[in-house]
């Protein structure tokens, strides 16, 4: 299971479940019907839509979990607000 704690995390995990069914940023983009440049910038942690992203990993057959930050992520982020 592949855990993302940011953008980058996210499109590295996208590309790995599409690399693992054998299917190209071209097909994946087909099937969403959107660019393939879209598909890149999404695997690259780049700025896409939070529905483009919930299709393409409902596509690939993985989902999102929220789930609460470990102690310690949590508090190094807060002593950065």
């Amino acid at each position: 299971m592949d855990e993302a704690y940011d953008a980058e995390g996210f499109g590295r995990a996208i590309r790995r479940a599409r690399r693992a069914r054998g299917w190209t940023q071209a097909d994946l983009a087909s099937w969403l019907g959107a660019s393939r440049q879209t598909v890149v910038k999404l695997e690259a942690g780049g700025p896409v839509s939070l529905p483009f992203a919930m299709k393409a990993l409902s596509m690939l057959g993985s989902k999102a979990v929220i789930a609460r930050k470990s102690q310690r992520f949590a508090e190094v982020a807060d002593g950065d607000a």
